[in-house]
């Protein structure tokens, strides 16, 4: 459903603003409503079970928080909420995402808009807004203060304060149990705690599903939201932030010149309220504390935002942070109100220091070229590119944007040769088709209005019916049953695969164990082997495992489909079979094979000795028969 509030109407007004509304159904226009409150709109994403409301601004619908949150719960759990202007980046405007998705109208009306905003949606283009609450509170605390007693109201005391404190740690297990992201924050006190307060960052559901609350004579439990306030559309300003995390959380913002922009604490550590002070300040660059070892909420906001997580060698003293802070103070006349504040502003000014230099060098070098942004330079560099690379990124994109300047010139250019006196003639007719069109329009808009309201009348009274409905539901149902029963299918043949596959290695490491299997060295790995039989696995290695076998005399296993190789023409014992199990550099074999090599070098031993023992005789008959022919002679 895409939606687009009327014109003269705001949600801000004491009347009922009223809306447009176009619905789309596999990116085909179902239905088409105009001049129907919020109140109506919202009874037909439950009568359409639509899955998305698309807004082009979400303020059409809601004005504040307070409103989304009533929203969130009138919307159907299964509605989502999009707001298709939003890139995550930037803010785009409905006409150019007309443009962009071939439905180009210059002025568009609410039911223009509302198809517009449904179809960007169908498309998936925006950003889903959170009705629900994404943090919650969890504060335990005492559940009534003893006032009378005598000498037992110290006793009553320490055991309401023990009681705080098991269920804080109870609650916190529970929590670290569920994985759920969370910040603590305890007051202590003699015997125990006089509150625990918590701040989840997951939805209220989640969090009432593990943690209940409770209203007993001595302790309490209270679970509340905290509603997202609206998000800020646009960053102008680097920033060096400087935070002091505890029960009261300091903040302190500079910018890249050291000037102050923000000094204060704030009683309630929620993290993403802190996030949000700071991303009104500007877009951080660097995160800072006065402590050696960051503190893990200091991580986590930095890692949030992006930014570099700056902390000194060693912790800053009292004496140190008061110096830089006094030093500040005075020459820039900064109201700081608390230790948590003048902690923060000490870690920020340690930041700006350490940076200092590297923006002086940057300022130096950039120094009078106006293309230039000294503060975009600066952070490049922070997240560890070399300045030169930098600067040429920059000379790069100025050459290209100026090129593109001068190309745009020129068709304005071309465009005013256009003869003036045929231009005033086309602008007089353009405006008498436009006036023309727009009575049209309007004629149009009525009937339709008309129209469209008693449709609306007409469906209040009849029933829908639903045998369609719950057909194709049926129908998906069971499609998902058969494509589950599938992957069942394929799964238990992988597990009798791998059943197969663990059987067949508990053989191997039995007969292992028994001496049966030995292993050898594969011809690619033949140069990191010693004394170890060769498997050869790839004939180009021959001539090389061939010098090795007879160098360490083992032998050759091949495969039974490996070419035909003769051992009595290589004199290097070869046999013919299959590895029992691949290991990558290594295979593992019988062990029955290494005593038939050694079998077959004692056959080569026997043959070269035979060969030896012909080769004398031959030369000795050679000798005899020369000694005989030289007698006669």
């Amino acid at each position: 459903m895409g939606i687009d509030i009327k014109p003269g109407h705001s949600p801000r007004s004491n009347r009922p603003p009223r809306y447009a509304v176009v619905i789309l159904r596999d990116g085909e226009v179902i239905d088409k409503l105009d001049n129907i409150t919020l109140y109506n709109a919202i009874r037909l994403i439950i009568e359409y079970h639509v899955d998305v409301l698309a807004v082009d601004n979400l303020s059409e619908i809601a004005k504040n928080s307070r409103d989304l949150a009533r929203l969130s719960k009138i919307i159907p759990s299964w509605c989502k909420v999009v707001e298709v202007t939003n890139t995550g980046d930037t803010y785009i405007k409905t006409e150019e995402l007309a443009q962009r998705l071939g439905l180009g109208q210059t002025n568009l009306s609410p039911i223009d808009t509302a198809l517009v905003v449904a179809y960007a949606a169908y498309k998936g283009i925006g950003k889903e807004v959170k009705l629900t609450s994404d943090r919650v509170y969890i504060v335990v605390s005492k559940g009534r203060t003893p006032t009378q007693g005598g000498s037992s109201t110290d006793r009553f005391k320490r055991s309401i304060r023990a009681s705080v404190l098991q269920l804080v740690k109870e609650i916190k297990e529970v929590l670290d149990k569920n994985e759920l992201d969370y910040d603590l924050v305890v007051k202590e006190s003699d015997g125990g705690l006089e509150r625990g307060f918590f701040i989840v960052y997951a939805p209220l559901e989640k969090v009432r599903e593990i943690v209940s609350p409770l209203d007993h004579k001595n302790v309490k439990i209270k679970i509340k939201p905290a509603y997202r306030s609206k998000s800020i559309r646009e960053l102008k300003r680097n920033v060096i932030v400087g935070i002091d995390p505890g029960t009261s959380i300091g903040i302190a913002a500079l910018d890249l010149d050291g000037n102050p922009l923000f000094v204060y604490s704030y009683k309630n550590p929620d993290r993403e309220k802190v996030i949000e002070t700071i991303l009104a300040i500007g877009k951080p660059v660097i995160v800072s504390v006065d402590v050696a070892k960051p503190p893990e909420y200091a991580k986590k906001i930095a890692s949030t935002l992006n930014a570099i997580l700056y902390y000194p060698d060693e912790d800053l003293s009292v004496d140190e942070k008061q110096r830089l802070v006094n030093e500040y103070v005075a020459s820039y006349n900064v109201e700081v109100p608390d230790t948590h504040a003048r902690d923060a502003l000490s870690a920020a000014i340690k930041a700006y220091k350490q940076v200092k230099p590297l923006i002086e060098e940057v300022e130096s070098k950039i120094r009078g070229i106006n293309g230039l942004n000294r503060d975009e330079v600066v952070l490049q560099i922070l997240k560890g590119r070399p300045l030169s690379e930098v600067l040429e990124e920059a000379f790069m994109k100025i050459l290209t944007r100026h090129e593109s300047e001068e190309q745009r010139t020129r068709v304005e250019r071309r465009k005013l040769t256009v003869n003036t006196e045929d231009m005033q003639k086309l602008q007089a007719r353009i405006i008498e088709l436009e006036n023309t069109v727009k009575r049209l329009e309007e004629a149009l808009r009525a009937r339709d209005e008309l129209i469209e309201n008693l449709e609306l009348e007409l469906r209040l009274l009849r029933r829908r019916p639903v045998s369609e409905e719950y057909d194709r539901k049926i129908n998906q149902l069971q499609m998902e049953n058969e494509s589950l029963k599938k992957a069942i299918t394929e799964k238990n043949s992988i597990i009798e695969f791998l059943r197969d596959k663990i059987m067949s290695l508990q053989r191997i490491i039995v007969d292992t164990a028994l001496g049966k299997v030995t292993i050898a060295c594969k011809s690619s790995y033949v140069n990191d082997c010693r004394n170890l039989p060769v498997y050869v696995d790839n004939a180009l290695h021959i001539e090389e495992c061939i010098k090795y076998a007879k160098m360490y005399r083992t032998g050759l296993i091949v495969s039974k489909e490996f070419e035909t190789l003769n051992w009595d023409d290589i004199r290097v014992p070869i046999i013919r079979a299959d590895p029992l199990l691949d290991l990558g550099e290594y295979v593992l074999v019988e062990e029955s094979l290494v005593k038939e090599i050694d079998n077959m070098w004692r056959k080569i031993e026997e043959i070269e000795a035979n060969e030896r023992k012909e080769r004398i005789l031959r030369m000795i008959k050679e000798y005899q028969e020369s000694r005989r022919d030289a007698s006669k002679v």
